[in-house]
């Protein structure tokens, strides 16, 4: 079992010692906020949150003085008793992406290279530092990648997705949100040329107007020192003057937002997540060109669940040392198709819907088109190609550890992703459309010889140009169209079973899933969808008939207790089925009752609906009847159980002879279709139309990721 991690005290100094930075320390406060649960639920996962700050709330100093429990101590801080120069493990670097207020701090594995590079490229100049440009920082788990220089922060594997950077020197104290650069290092200078070399356990001021010794004034705000470490910043807007002229005339002193010199918590080079053991490719359905980018926030969405699950569920999910990593996939942008052909030909009535319709449901109808199929399935499959070489060259010991690839596929993305990875070419389904055609022309045509044998003769060159594309097509299955092995197919949302439907695959009853996927392709799918999506269907009836009487297996819950695993739970027929078996067989117990009663059942018969209790004869006689067929139901349902058990028994021979294989399979070699649960006071009309986009920040489905990527989670 995973044990405990421990985590040092911020108010611990390496000998035991208090830190310098005693009004850092807290209950709440810890030295790897990365490594602890929040319950931010939008929080990268690759950025180090604390729980004060996040609900933007003022920490007390005797709040921060209690140190955590000893248990849970880790690294300590190192004991500064005099004023000096920040080192790199005290700055902090943060990020914020465009449209957000708040800055997020790297983790410190991050900060502690960008600080480092920071540092080395403000001593050299300006045309030696282009030596960095091919020595690359990646952070944020690797997905993104920094420009020190220009202080930007940009993705590795997508795009439109950049962020700012800021260098944290000083800090507000209530948040620990960092000053901008410009003014930290203003601050910073005049506090260095000031108390450089001064004491740093100082006593406070005795209580009442505190003694102002340097003041840095600044166009909205002035920043004053009343000690070494006491350092308060006033605003000069005029609502804030206003408050303290008001203040001042009560008898409150004055206050001022308190400034904190150097982050609380120091960076460290272990502070970082472990290697990617399993990639994951997120590809979106229709609707791509409507909303430019969505695939990347669905993805971000998806990754923050995984994440927020690991951290309340799995507190020692880092001991795997393993981690799962989502990459977004957008094959639908770049497409060119038929240019702005179908927007010049849409009527300008309901022009809105049109236009929606147009970018989304139109995807499909390019799809099975014979014109476009191929550019989107090469798109699709070129980019999956791209990312794939680009991850392995950034990062080498994936294959080296033996990396596993999986897809996750929503809507069509997993009927295209289905025809990639199978080799699936509509020329089959072509031919048989041709061939059908000659067939009904034969059936209807006169008894000219002529035109028979022209017919015969369009029959062969047919089946020789069939069986030629055959051979051509067999020869470039065998050419794998990707350039890893997968792993597991997960499905979303999919409408992947009605497009086999169409195309002919019906039930064999051997059970496997090879009848619908190789095995060689992918070694797992999995059919994830919510019971009101209008555009999901059931894959598991294409391999076994019966299995549409049989209900799919529902997620757990991520928050339920004792669940049991999938390969565990008993397979249930549907309520319906139910409920016809049960009426059925107590049908059929009566009628055992009357048959072996049948003399006494029959003469009762005769008293009640004897004329004589004024009942006509048309009731006597459908009493009869009806006794007569019970009779009859009772002995087919015990001929029908004879014939069961006989085949149970044959059946069992069969095994035990190792002959299994030679006869239809009844249950399939593992689960295929998996529901989610329905809400408790949700609208069926209301999950109509969100049900299908609603699986990116499912708790329940980021769970069932979770525990099939990790099995040991679910095994735990």
């Amino acid at each position: 079992m995973m044990r405990d991690l421990g985590v040092a005290s911020p108010g611990d100094g390496i000998n035991g010692n208090p830190s310098r930075h005693s009004s850092r320390q807290g209950s709440n406060d810890r030295l790897y906020p990365s490594l602890f649960p929040s319950d931010d639920e939008d929080d990268d996962p690759y950025y180090s949150k604390d729980s004060d700050s996040a609900s933007g709330a003022s920490v007390t100093s005797e709040a921060r003085s209690t140190p955590p429990p000893v248990s849970r101590r880790r690294h300590l801080y190192p004991q500064n008793e005099f004023v000096n120069h920040l080192r790199p493990e005290e700055v902090r670097w943060f990020y914020k992406q465009t449209g957000e207020k708040e800055w997020r701090p790297f983790i410190g594995y991050d900060s502690l290279r960008i600080e480092c590079r920071f540092r080395a490229m403000q001593n050299i100049l300006e045309e030696e530092k282009t030596m960095f440009e091919k020595d690359i920082i990646t952070v944020r788990g690797g997905l993104y990648e920094v420009n020190v220089d220009m202080k930007k922060c940009t993705p590795i594997y997508w795009s439109e997705d950049e962020a700012e950077m800021r260098r944290g020197l000083w800090f507000y104290d209530d948040y620990w949100q960092p000053l901008d650069d410009e003014s930290a290092l203003e601050i910073e200078s005049v506090h260095i040329s000031k108390y450089m070399g001064h004491k740093l356990d100082q006593p406070p001021q005795s209580k009442g107007k505190k003694q102002v010794i340097q003041r840095k004034n600044f166009q909205e705000f002035y920043v004053d020192w009343n000690a070494v470490d006491e350092v308060y910043l006033f605003s000069e807007s005029a609502s804030s003057k206003i408050f303290r002229s008001v203040s001042n005339k009560i008898g409150i002193p004055k206050g001022g937002k308190r400034l904190r010199r150097g982050y609380r918590y120091e960076a460290v080079m272990d502070d970082k997540p472990p290697d990617i053991s399993h990639l994951l490719f997120v590809i979106h359905g229709i609707g791509q060109k409507m909303e430019t980018g969505n695939i990347i926030s669905r993805c971000r969405d998806l990754r923050n669940q995984v994440k927020l699950l690991k951290q309340k569920l799995f507190p020692n999910f880092d001991e795997l040392n393993q981690r799962a990593e989502f990459l977004p996939v957008e094959w639908r942008t770049r497409l060119k198709l038929d240019g702005d052909t179908v927007d010049s030909i849409t009527p300008h009535k309901l022009r809105g819907i049109r236009t929606v319709l147009n970018s989304s449901a139109m995807d499909i109808l390019y799809y099975t088109s014979p014109l476009y199929r191929s550019e989107i399935t090469h798109s699709l499959q070129n980019e999956l190609n791209r990312l794939y070489e680009m991850f392995c060259r950034r990062n080498p010991y994936f294959l080296a550890n033996g990396g596993k690839v999986s897809i996750i596929a929503h809507s069509l993305g997993s009927v295209i992703t289905y025809d990639i990875i199978t080799g699936w070419n509509p020329i089959q389904m072509y031919d048989q459309f041709v061939t059908s055609v000659i067939k009904t022309e034969e059936q209807t045509a006169s008894s000219s010889s002529e035109i028979r044998d022209e017919l015969k003769e369009a029959k062969r060159r047919v089946n020789d140009l069939e069986s030629l594309l055959m051979t051509v097509h067999e020869k470039q299955k065998t050419e794998t169209t990707l350039n890893f092995q997968l792993e597991n197919l997960f499905c979303l949302g999919s409408p992947l079973a009605v497009f086999l439907a169409l195309r002919g695959v019906r039930p064999k009853g051997k059970g496997t899933l090879d009848h619908i996927l190789p095995s060689s392709a992918c070694k797992r799918l999995y059919n994830i969808y919510h019971p009101y999506d209008p555009v999901a269907y059931r894959l598991e009836p294409l391999i076994l008939k019966h299995y549409s009487t049989i209900a799919p297996l529902c997620i757990h819950k991520h928050d339920a207790g004792n669940k049991q695993p999938y390969c565990q739970m008993k397979t249930e027929a549907y309520a319906a089925f139910q409920g016809s078996s049960e009426r059925l067989s107590e049908r059929s117990d009566h009628s055992d009752r009357d048959y072996v009663d049948g003399t006494e059942m029959a003469s009762n018969s005769s008293r009640d609906n004897s004329p004589s209790r004024n009942q006509g004869l048309t009731s006597f006689l459908s009493g009869i009847f009806t006794k007569k067929s019970e009779v009859n139901l009772a002995a087919e349902l015990k001929s029908i159980k004879r014939l069961e058990k006989d085949a149970a028994a044959i059946e069992k021979s069969l095994k035990s002879d190792r002959m299994e294989e030679d006869i239809d399979q009844t249950d399939l070699e593992y689960r295929i279709d998996f529901q989610l649960r329905e809400g408790g006071f949700v609208s069926s009309y209301l999950s109509l139309l969100t049900s299908h986009t609603s699986y990116w920040k499912d708790s329940d489905v980021a769970y069932f990721l979770l525990t099939h990527l990790h099995p040991a989670l679910e095994r735990s």
